[in-house]
């Protein structure tokens, strides 16, 4: 019982430590997000998604890559209203939740691998950058990421519910931006190649097992 106590303790303890290392991050992401001039890239994404947030409706162009962008930028319009901040403010908040996504991946990198690389992200001069700037890039970072944490869990666990969302971060990428093609093919390759080995792996310690006895 006192060792089920200590264990609740202990992530009680990290999960804390999870949020004080996010809140750090989300200060750093905010702290004047609309001060600075507007990248051209970031005009053309906050025009169109001000256009399909207040009645000009939304036509995809290619050139702005995927629509999920412009979307997500114009509920923030629509609930926060139109500013410098707020069409900035999407990638901030995925920024941020960026440094929580190793808390999940603590199977493979223990817990103390997984603090370390939350203040890595968290700290990373090129990943608050992306998060500062009303681009695709921190979106493309984030979906990413989650989808290797949720690939790893399936090869883990096999739990139905992580083919679901792989489905629903895969779908998300392809409206994001076209590298989703590039990623799903990589991340696709090796997952395939892993489980073979891994099959082949187990079959040959089944086999010299037999043979032993």
């Amino acid at each position: 019982m006192f060792h089920k106590n200590s264990k609740n303790f202990s992530n009680i303890s990290l999960i804390f430590l999870f949020v004080v290392i996010l809140l750090i991050s989300f200060l750093s992401k905010i702290w004047g997000l609309g001060d600075r001039v507007m990248h051209h890239d970031e005009s053309l994404h906050a025009y169109y998604a001000w256009e399909l947030a207040f009645g000009e409706g939304y036509q995809h162009n290619p050139m702005l890559h995927g629509p999920l962008q412009m979307e997500a930028i114009a509920l923030v319009f629509k609930i926060f209203g139109d500013s410098d901040f707020t069409a900035r403010f999407l990638h901030a908040l995925l920024g941020s939740f960026l440094v929580f996504l190793p808390y999940f991946f603590r199977s493979k990198l223990g817990n103390l691998g997984a603090i370390f690389s939350a203040l890595l992200i968290a700290v990373s001069p090129s990943l608050l950058y992306f998060s500062r700037f009303a681009r695709n890039d921190i979106i493309v970072v984030f979906l990413t990421l989650s989808l290797v944490v949720v690939i790893w869990n399936y090869i883990d666990s096999g739990k139905r519910r992580n083919l679901y969302l792989i489905s629903i971060i895969t779908a998300l990428l392809f409206c994001t931006k076209e590298t989703a093609y590039m990623i799903v093919f990589s991340l696709g390759v090796y997952s395939v190649s892993y489980t073979h080995l891994r099959a082949h792996e187990t079959r040959h310690d089944l086999v010299c097992r037999l043979l032993l006895e």
